[in-house]
């Protein structure tokens, strides 16, 4: 076991918090065999409302210069693909309905260390649509935008869905993946547990008359309730910005239908040799906390890092914390 406090750069985080304790950084096994970095030696709950938004509300809106490109996929379709930063390559996988802007709260602490690599995903935002959208396939439509980026091997972060196209991308085209991290995401072929009835028609919206409707239902759901109380404009922002950019209906149920395809990815990841960092937030409605557990213990040398507190989209509720374990670990 590791014990050691948390380095001095990570005071900035307060924004104009009171001081706050010493943390202490454990490394732990737990009953499931699973590696767990956690946080000792704090009030949580003090530490849940101070790092809510640890970088200032102000810098979720910060733009960040990015070089835009344009990816070729297989089957011909063209990729939006936006580049910013120097150094280490890190790509961005989106989740379900989500474009590239869903990294935006992260991008200006991970654009200031790494070079980040961002899509939209076929079908949405800048990106044209068309083809069979299949996880496989959107692992290799990932494989295109790091050619077009011209990266042989990066680090490839996947959130929610994105995180199983990841899985589909190191198993897969293990030569391209040189470290994984999984936010937020869950097992692929089944193996996971599902959320409850309730919440996952709230984040599809069902019954909603406009998108801006349904995804004001969804974010009843993708963020804690804490976040939701002490970050209400944030969250409008959100629906806002999906309402001006809604996703297309067969888009939306095609990546539905992807996701619930029976495959043999997860019994693959036994045989992972890429360092594996899985991310997730405890209290997420959308991907219960326990598919994280089950990751991190299929995939060879994994380490879990909850963030206790957070729902579903944990790196809007915590941006800086999230990029800054994100660099460290790169």
């Amino acid at each position: 076991m590791f014990d050691g406090t948390a380095g001095d750069d990570d005071d900035h985080l307060a924004g104009t918090c009171a001081q706050r304790p010493r943390k202490m950084l454990r490394v732990r096994v737990d009953e499931r065999g699973a590696v767990v970095l956690d946080l000792g030696g704090v009030d949580e709950e003090a530490r849940h409302a101070c790092t809510h938004g640890a970088a200032p509300i102000a810098r979720y809106g910060v733009d960040v210069s990015r070089e835009r490109l344009s990816a070729t996929t297989l089957d011909g379709v063209q990729l939006a693909v936006f580049v910013a930063g120097e150094g280490t390559s890190l790509l961005l996988i989106p989740g379900l309905g989500a474009r590239s802007s869903v990294f935006d709260p992260i991008m200006p602490d991970l654009s200031s260390r790494l070079r980040v690599i961002t899509y939209d995903p076929r079908g949405l935002g800048e990106s044209g649509d068309g083809g069979d959208i299949t996880l496989a396939n959107m692992a290799l439509d990932a494989v295109a935008v790091l050619d077009a980026a011209r990266v042989g091997a990066a680090a490839v972060l996947g959130a929610s869905m994105g995180g199983l196209i990841a899985q589909h991308l190191v198993v897969d085209h293990p030569e391209r993946v040189a470290r994984l991290i999984l936010a937020a995401t869950a097992p692929g072929g089944g193996r996971g547990v599902a959320a409850n009835p309730a919440d996952r028609a709230a984040l599809l919206g069902r019954g909603a008359r406009t998108p801006e409707d349904a995804y004001r239902q969804a974010c009843t759901v993708l963020y804690s309730p804490h976040f939701q109380r002490t970050h209400p404009a944030f969250i409008e922002d959100q629906i806002t910005e999906r309402a001006r950019n809604p996703v297309g209906p067969r888009v939306f149920s095609s990546q539905i239908l992807a996701m619930s395809q029976a495959d043999d990815s997860f019994e693959r990841l036994a045989g992972v040799t890429a360092p594996a960092l899985v991310l997730h937030g405890t209290d997420d409605a959308v991907t219960p906390y326990e598919n994280a557990r089950i990751l991190a213990r299929q995939i060879p040398d994994a380490t879990l890092r909850p963030f206790d507190g957070c729902g579903h989209l944990f790196f809007h509720e915590r941006p800086a914390e999230t990029a800054r374990v994100i660099a460290e670990a790169l």
